[in-house]
């Protein structure tokens, strides 16, 4: 081979390593941005809220996954533009919190873009001895309120109205825990899971409301919930406030984080004054602790 024929062949070999190079990086930049599947943490336990998150490269009108053979909504990050995220990419968001029924264990989150799995721990959850008398050891409802009280759980609007951490809707002490068993003059109530805290105040002490929201329900006088008020916070977070002495709130109306909402109570299934609190997120029970200390915003 020649002097001439050297320098050819070897920048014909860098124009193929060039090629080569950008071939590659193309397709690294492809795979980069294809849609996909992903949570703020792999592992969570039963009542603990994770956040879900999809990106794909081209805006869905509905998105949504599966999980443990139930479907859930993805709404639009407040992040992305219409047209996307400003680099080609659309990002969709929802919460999930593992149901307390759920049986610890892997499971797959999923649509038809891609897959990721999350572990489901045990919570762990205490005992609790109950004495009630015959005329409130029972479960029973008034006409429509089991039906009132599930549509509130179902609300899915469409934005965030929170932007930090939930405050306590009350300065009583916790009595009773999240996710608590509960024996009841002497027999255990099956497949029953406490969903909420109860907070032990007097008769007529303060309850406001935990974020910002809108009063999807506001009732007197049911059998089991007693008066009670709902409040939508957004994307499938619920508050529930139950067994209240007075309503301060009526449907409809618009409520800051720490407003006055009502008053404790012990109207309905309840042995004593207190108010019963649960934070419910796409129907299913949330420990509101980590709403107070850690939420997803």
């Amino acid at each position: 081979m020649t002097h001439s024929q050297r320098p050819y062949s070897f920048i014909r070999g860098l124009q193929g390593i060039s090629l080569s190079l950008a071939l590659v990086s193309s397709s690294i930049f492809s795979a980069a941005y294809c849609a996909e599947l992903s949570l703020t943490s792999s592992s969570t336990k039963q009542g603990q809220p994770v956040e879900v998150t999809y990106t794909t490269e081209t805006a869905e009108e509905n998105p949504t996954f599966t999980f443990a053979h139930e479907t859930y909504k993805l709404f639009p990050a407040s992040s992305a533009s219409k047209d996307g995220a400003g680099d080609g990419r659309h990002i969709y968001k929802a919460i999930l919190s593992p149901s307390l029924e759920l049986d610890p264990g892997t499971y797959t989150l999923k649509n038809e873009s891609g897959s990721v799995k999350l572990k489901v721990l045990d919570g762990k959850f205490y005992t609790q001895y109950l004495s009630l008398p015959p005329s409130k050891n029972n479960f029973k409802m008034s006409p429509g309120e089991e039906e009132t009280v599930a549509a509130a759980k179902a609300t899915l609007s469409a934005d965030r109205l929170w932007s930090g951490n939930f405050v306590r809707p009350s300065k009583a002490r916790v009595s009773s825990a999240f996710g608590n068993r509960r024996v009841v003059n002497g027999k255990l109530l099956k497949d029953y899971f406490h969903s909420g805290l109860d907070f032990a105040g007097y008769q007529g002490s303060p309850v406001v409301a935990c974020a910002p929201g809108k009063v999807v329900m506001a009732k007197t006088g049911y059998r089991l919930h007693g008066n009670c008020i709902a409040v939508d916070h957004g994307q499938g977070v619920v508050s529930f406030y139950i067994h209240l002495k007075k309503l301060n709130v009526v449907q409809g109306q618009e409520v800051k984080a720490g407003e006055l909402i009502g008053q404790i109570g012990q109207t309905g299934r309840a042995n004593g004054p207190h108010l019963h609190f649960s934070i419910y997120v796409n129907k299913a029970a949330s420990n509101p602790n980590y709403w107070f200390a850690n939420a997803i915003k």
